[in-house]
């Protein structure tokens, strides 16, 4: 059961759930708007360089560390908009420098320029902007500049035409949001200019926006390089003088009401009405996140007014957003209905499969902006063709027959969750319950995917009987089984959750899984057996991930979904977690610990071995990187790095807190308690450290300060990786009590570096116990004895890391 502070929120959230579903239904009044014809986005939308310029010399422009020197060259501006001038072309002899702070980013712009600064000259520098910086250029001014020539206004279209092809950002809607905001200005800045020597063909973006940027939010400066073939965030990084009120999200979503019509071939026809919070003082422009290829229709206010609404085109910047007809104040509550349908959002994948795109899960409804940290009420009413069921996120309130084949179900949820999703199909399924009556089902589709079809014709055509059965259906059991086993291992680990089942479903897809709270999407192939999975070369890679995904995904419903991440930058807590959470579940049931450290073993070698670009994931940057750890330079190591080293960094907290009394006893109290603090909430790294340290054991408080700092500079910001040697001898007295010496070595680190590493005894009958801890302090050596009293059988030998107890080089 809850604990009376936890249930008193979730009752009141099931009480706003109520209000939303229960509200009057928002009835159009007029036929809808046009999209992106409100007159001052138009005007931004069709904006150019035009006469008016100023010629200037020796001029420096700052912004947040960003440094543009413009020796001698001429200004040339965007016509005003509603009495602001929104952009400028510089043509002349320019630089601009940077050098971050973070010692994370300095080594991320290494890779780039081979130094911890960037110094890059121009000679055509764009830039958009709802700040001053038009006064700062005309104040600087040396005289009239010289009449414009095509490089000016070429270069603007340049801008304009390749940004929204290839970043897919909407420039111009991140400014209308600025000047319809009351005062009219804004701290948004974007600079844009070639690269020259060995990145001659990149553009070089600096961008500031308070409210987060475009490809590393929630961080407000970043530096990124993009062509037509990539894009690459270098640097990202917190703005130093932003005024709160403008910082972070506009809105907060609270509820959504979605009704949603399925033909059979994928076509989704749906109005969703969306409630709100306002975040700060002065917004009309809402920005909401819908999957580009569903366009919408119609906006109507709570009083069924059509109101105006942005969407371009869906192969360019198509973000949709609702401008609001005044603006709103902090703390309004707003309700919209958004009309909208597309075909390629759900795919039908034949005989009767469907596979909702992977960029569509957080997106077939308009969500809020903030990944998994928005936390939402959800009311669904699906209408579908009756031969098919649909399986969704939250509780089935009913399913009714309707007119012209269809059925019409209705799911809602009892809390606020993170995202919402479904899966269609026309599945079997299996169920049971776990001793303590958590429910646990499991769907798999009755018909085989289209694409997979020839892999069974091939088989009859050339007698090859071997390749087994295809169908999905007889993995239920095995799937509803490790379901039961993981959710009464995790909760024991984390605690309960707050709802009570979970549904494993098959997607058509075969190399991912994904969780959203009460439903999982397990990949296809997992449901064949060894030798459909043998036949198919399956198990020639990563034979282990098959027997790993369902426990992977399962953890999720607490790391993601009961307790979110905050941005990418915490994103790995999800997945490290998740990871960590597989290694829990093997040594639960497996019949020893074979498998509990293979898994071990094998995320040390995702972190050592070398890739293609010659680098090793754990080299590659911080966990706090997330994605950006991936790039041209470093290759593809983002999962190798944020899975298997968070699952390290919560293995080595779990060793680390270990005793032989309590064992894991204090370290699950210390999960528990993050995740009731956080439960229903987007949580950050530094909240995670926050919570362990007002648990953490005395032993753990190696700087006398009550911090973990200590760990988490190493593990979760650094990059170090220690080496250690050991050494043993042993006595015994006339009393037959065992003496150990042990001279443990640290290698390979920071004189700052410190670890507290487990040190095991192995006796001559094969047993092996933990021993005690040792604590070493940077590249050095520590020298103990211990008196281990009598033991069942003579010593043997010291060991480190028996139990992957310390990530390392051995």
């Amino acid at each position: 059961m809850k604990s009376s502070h936890v249930f008193l929120p979730v009752l009141l959230m099931t009480v706003c759930a109520f209000a939303q579903s229960s509200a009057k239904p928002i009835d159009p009044t007029g036929p809808a708007e046009a999209p992106n014809s409100q007159k001052t986005y138009a005007a931004l939308r069709a904006d150019l360089p035009g006469t008016d310029g100023v010629a200037v010399k020796e001029f420096t422009l700052e912004r947040e560390g960003g440094r543009f020197y413009f020796d001698q060259g001429s200004f040339y501006f965007y016509a005003p908009v509603e009495g602001h001038v929104t952009g400028a072309v510089f043509i002349g002899k320019g630089r601009f420098e940077l050098k971050p702070k973070g010692a994370g980013e300095q080594r991320s712009l290494a890779l780039l320029t081979k130094s911890d600064a960037l110094s890059q000259e121009f000679s055509t520098l764009v830039l958009r902007f709802s700040d001053n910086t038009a006064e700062e250029i005309r104040k600087a001014s040396a005289g009239t500049a010289p009449a414009t020539d095509r490089r000016v206004r070429a270069a603007a279209e340049d801008l304009a035409r390749n940004y929204r092809k290839n970043m897919s950002d909407n420039v111009e809607l991140r400014i209308l949001a600025d000047l319809l905001g009351g005062s009219g200005l804004g701290h948004y800045f974007l600079a844009s200019l070639r690269m020259g020597n060995m990145l001659t063909g990149k553009n070089l973006l600096f961008l500031i926006d308070p409210e987060g940027t475009a490809h590393s939010s929630p961080d407000e400066v970043e530096l990124t390089t993009w062509s037509d073939v990539d894009l690459q965030p270098w640097v990202a990084y917190q703005m130093q003088a932003a005024d709160e009120k403008e910082r972070g999200k506009r809105i907060q979503v609270s509820d959504e009401k979605l009704d949603v019509t399925f033909d059979k071939g994928g076509m989704m026809k749906a109005s969703a009405e969306t409630r709100f919070t306002m975040k700060r003082d002065g917004v009309r422009v809402v920005r909401l996140n819908l999957y580009p290829t569903l366009r919408v229709s119609g906006v109507y206010s709570e009083s069924g007014v059509p109101l105006d609404f942005v969407q371009e085109d869906k192969a360019l910047d198509p973000e949709f957003a609702v401008i609001l007809p005044e603006p709103a104040k902090k703390g309004d509550t707003v309700r919209l209905l958004t009309v909208y349908s597309g075909k390629d959002a759900l795919r039908a994948d034949g005989n009767e499969t469907y596979y909702l795109m992977s960029g569509a899960r957080e997106s077939w409804y308009p969500s809020g902006a903030g990944e998994m940290g928005d936390f939402a009420n959800f009311h669904m009413t699906f209408h579908l063709p009756k031969n098919l069921q649909i399986v969704a996120t939250g509780k089935q309130v009913s399913v009714v027959p309707e007119s012209g084949g269809m059925i019409k179900a209705v799911w809602e949820t009892d809390a606020p969750i993170p995202v919402a999703g479904f899966n269609l199909g026309n599945f079997k399924s299996n169920a049971t319950k776990t001793p303590q009556g958590f429910g646990v089902s499991a769907y798999a589709d009755i018909g085989l995917p289209d694409k997979f079809a020839h892999l069974s014709e091939a088989a009859e055509d050339e007698g090859v009987a071997a390749l087994g059965n295809l169908s999905s259906v007889p993995a239920l059991a095995n799937e509803v089984s490790q379901g039961v086993a993981a959710i009464q291992i995790y909760s024991d680990f984390y605690g309960k959750l707050p709802y009570d089942h979970v549904a494993l479903t098959e997607q058509t897809a075969c190399n991912y899984g994904q969780s959203w709270p009460m439903l999982v999407y397990l990949p296809l192939c997992g449901f064949w057996d060894k030798t459909v999975q043998h036949q198919l070369g399956l198990l020639d890679g990563d034979a282990s991930y098959w027997r790993e995904v369902t426990p992977h995904e399962v953890s999720h419903q607490w790391w993601g979904n009961l307790v979110g991440f905050n941005s990418y930058r915490d994103q790995w807590m999800s997945e490290g977690f998740a990871n960590f959470s597989v290694g829990i579940f093997l040594l639960n049931t497996s019949p020893n610990m074979d498998l509990y450290r293979a898994f071990w073993k094998e995320q040390q070698k995702n972190l050592l071995q070398k890739n293609a670009q010659g680098v090793r994931a754990i080299d590659a940057g911080a966990l706090t990187m997330g994605g950006r750890v991936s790039n041209s330079k470093n290759g593809d190591v983002y999962q190798l790095l944020i899975y298997s080293k968070g699952a390290y960094v919560l293995h080595m907290l779990e060793m680390a807190y270990w005793t032989p009394q309590g064992q894991e006893a204090a370290f699950k109290r210390s999960m528990q308690q993050f995740v009731k603090d956080y439960a229903g909430k987007a949580a950050t790294t530094e909240d995670w450290k926050a919570s362990m340290e007002k648990t953490m054991p005395k032993s753990l408080d190696l700087r006398g300060d009550g911090k973990l700092d200590w760990f988490f500079d190493e593990y979760v910001n650094g990059t170090e990786l220690p080496h250690y040697a050991i050494a043993s001898d042993f006595t015994v007295d006339a009393d037959g009590v065992t003496s150990a010496h042990i001279k443990l070595t640290q290698s390979n680190v920071s004189k700052s570096f410190v670890m507290v590493i487990p040190i095991y005894l192995q006796m001559q009958n094969g047993n092996t116990v933990r021993m005690a801890n040792m604590v070493v302090h940077g590249s050095d050596s520590v020298e103990h004895t211990f008196t281990l009293g009598k033991l069942p059988s003579p010593a043997k030998t010291a060991l480190v890391n028996y139990n992957a107890d310390v990530l390392s080089d051995n």
